[in-house]
């Protein structure tokens, strides 16, 4: 098996001669395996010319790569780092696929003391999306766990994380038992309430029966700091997110009624 310089994979075996002129092409008793084998490069070829994935098979040429960029992160003096991956297709789990190589290799440099004396703090959004999830089927599981690896040994080498969701029920509890601070918005979902009390033994159930009546902007501070929850409130970003939806009332009562 070979690869050409376009990125296409090419298979290269030998052939039984058939008895017809020594015809290559013919795979005579291996047929089958002929077979097989078209069948899996569909697969692998389908893959690699998703646009979802092309970036990775056949990045632009001339373009620095994620990891350079990253270890120019890691090595200068910048504070921030943002990588969105809102361009990412879902086909072929490719969001979920590309971010757990970004959290591996952020494991592999911490592992090689790149944060020691540099500690990095990562935020994964909508970490729901991220955490838990596995590919294949029941007979070859790969697990996507470098973010829960992270949770559970990055703080030794200088890698900490922050997971922010809307989902508490979807991150599993021994993930979340390795968060020190949780800042909890409000919650109606009895799921979700019932995870993060047993995810912080700082919340009991009688305080954990007010995070239904919280506010917009207000939160539950909760942590091995804080001998009690502490409700505060977040001040408004000097430049918002356009996160609001539309005013339905305001709209609907401005409108025409005769069209």
């Amino acid at each position: 098996m070979a690869q050409d310089s376009g990125g296409r994979i090419m298979v290269m075996a030998s052939a039984y001669p058939t008895g017809h002129n020594n015809d290559m092409t013919r795979w005579g008793a291996a047929s089958s395996e002929l077979s097989y084998c078209s069948s899996l490069m569909t697969r692998i070829m389908s893959v690699m010319d998703s646009p979802s994935l092309i970036s990775v098979f056949r990045p632009t040429q001339g373009l620095p790569s994620l990891v350079e960029h990253l270890d120019e992160f890691i090595a200068g003096e910048k504070r921030l780092f943002r990588i969105c991956l809102s361009s990412v297709g879902y086909e072929f789990n490719a969001r979920e696929v590309i971010a757990n190589a970004i959290g591996r290799l952020l494991l592999l440099r911490a592992r090689n003391e790149s944060f020691r004396q540099r500690p990095l703090i990562v935020i994964l959004d909508e970490a729901h999306n991220f955490l838990g999830k596995t590919l294949g089927n029941e007979d070859d599981v790969q697990n996507l766990d470098a973010f829960e690896l992270i949770a559970k040994e990055g703080r030794k080498y200088g890698l900490n994380i922050c997971l922010v969701t809307q989902r508490p029920r979807d991150i599993t509890e021994g993930v979340l038992s390795q968060m020190g601070t949780l800042l909890v918005h409000r919650l109606t979902n009895d799921r979700d309430r019932e995870v993060v009390e047993r995810a912080c033994g700082e919340l009991d159930r009688s305080a954990a029966a007010f995070l239904p009546n919280l506010k917009q902007g207000e939160v539950a501070l909760v942590g091995v700091d804080f001998p009690i929850p502490v409700t505060i409130q977040i001040g408004r970003p000097t430049q918002p997110p356009k996160s609001d939806g539309p005013s339905f009332q305001e709209l609907w009562w401005n409108r025409d009624p005769g069209r």
